[in-house]
């Protein structure tokens, strides 16, 4: 495989190739290799090195604009600012 066609690969299917080359005995620099990649390489796939593997997608839930209910709306409220917490007295 060449390093364009593993550049077309989705984020998943990247790090499954990396990680079965790992598997195989490649330090994290020798399977990364094998394809040409670059570090800016697997960030444009979404592909990062963590705790001994490749994972794809590490920050996905960081990746939309959509609001999740997720955002501490609490006390605040969605987009609220501290400025309008009231002092509790």
């Amino acid at each position: 495989m060449t390093h364009d066609e593993f550049m077309d690969l989705d984020p998943q299917a990247a790090a499954d190739k990396l990680n079965a080359l790992m598997a195989e005995g490649k330090s994290q620099d020798e399977a990364a290799a094998e394809f040409e990649l670059t570090k800016p390489d697997l960030l444009k796939l979404n592909v990062f090195f963590v705790k001994d593997k490749y994972i794809a997608r590490a920050w996905g839930g960081y990746t939309s604009t959509k609001a999740t209910g997720n955002e501490g709306a609490g006390e605040l409220g969605l987009g609220g600012s501290f400025k309008d917490i009231k002092p509790v007295s």
